[in-house]
């Protein structure tokens, strides 16, 4: 396989930076990857690639990190803050720092591509409204108005005041599940312990997208003339809750019971979290912004663009990448 050139890849050790630093290797890129001092690289630590240290607020270490490379694949962000601040100064600041560095430090650039997230743009108002990628943005978290903001002042480095102009992708994916995610693997949890949980009454509807499809998706993006200035949605299955909590069964052999819990009972659990937060000094998962993300029922949004220009369609269906996810949660000792 030929070499296509180097390629950065911010938040390489998080859970979508891990994949697609993998996707990109398998694909023939060399990779560096921007790290932190301090961070957790079990994923990534025997892979063939080059390492940048560098945090999102520090200009002179992301020219650093750019210096030489074709491709950056900005993925670094927070999904828990303490406040809104913190967001905003690494997902937003940050964003817009990385795509100036990487304008000021590779002067080869040929694509900036930028992981954002659904939350940018907030949720549907009914089960069959599939947000499509011109959609009004109505950010209901904090993380969703960084995101936002990020996608904002990076679209602004478009070379209409007389600086070079940034060539932008955006990837927006839904909710992502997977191994090595921690995120969704509370639900597991609670299905291991026969327990399924379901919120309120009536259904509540998400777009999933298993991460082995989006780190395909963020390489047609990544690869793609007719990508460039675009943004897309990435999403495999559509389906409620309800549903996914079923498949997790499925793939545990667990009986389960349900649990069906009013959502009053939310107010008493942001107020635990409140506390905690308070006292330790960090952000649970369970956190109040959570909690707002959880009360909206319908985070749908369509994948038709990416397959349409993109030539993008989920290889994985929801029964089997909730297997193979439980097999790695597994083998791990997680579960």
């Amino acid at each position: 396989m030929s070499e296509r050139g180097l390629a950065l890849v911010t938040g390489a050790n998080g859970f979508v930076g891990s994949f697609l630093t993998q996707a990109l290797l398998e694909a023939g890129y060399r990779v560096r990857c921007m790290v932190r001092r301090n961070s957790d690289l079990r994923f990534i630590s025997d892979l063939p690639v080059e390492w940048a240290y560098a945090d999102v607020r520090d200009a002179e270490g992301l020219r650093q990190a750019c210096r030489g490379v074709r491709w950056v694949c900005h993925c670094a962000a927070l999904t828990r803050a303490p406040d809104r601040e913190t967001f905003f100064a690494v997902n937003a600041l940050g964003a817009e720092a990385m795509g100036r560095a990487a304008l000021e430090g590779s002067p080869d650039l040929e694509r900036f591509l930028h992981i954002s997230s659904h939350a940018a743009i907030g949720p549907a108002t009914a089960e069959d409204e599939y947000l499509e990628e011109s959609a009004p943005p109505h950010p209901v978290t904090w993380y969703g108005e960084s995101k936002w903001a990020a996608e904002q002042a990076l679209r602004a480095m478009d070379g209409r005041d007389g600086s070079p102009s940034l060539p932008l992708t955006i990837v927006r994916p839904s909710a992502v599940f997977g191994p090595r995610d921690t995120d969704f693997f509370a639900y597991f949890q609670l299905v291991q312990a026969g327990l399924r949980i379901e919120l309120g009454r009536g259904e509540r509807w998400l777009s999933l997208i298993y991460v082995a499809d989006l780190a395909d998706l963020c390489l047609r993006a990544l690869e793609s003339d007719a990508a460039l200035g675009q943004t897309y949605f990435g999403c495999g299955t559509s389906q409620t809750q309800a549903e996914f909590s079923l498949a997790i069964a499925q793939a545990l052999s667990k009986h389960t019971v349900q649990i069906r819990l009013p959502e009053w009972m939310l107010e008493p659990i942001k107020f635990a979290a409140n506390v905690q937060q308070r006292l330790l000094g960090r952000t649970p998962l369970l956190n109040e912004q959570r909690i707002v993300d959880m009360q909206q029922r319908y985070w749908l949004c369509s994948g038709e663009k990416a397959r349409r220009e993109l030539g993008f369609q989920a290889r994985y269906d929801l029964p089997t990448a909730v297997q193979e996810t439980a097999a790695w949660y597994r083998e791990n000792g997680w579960l």
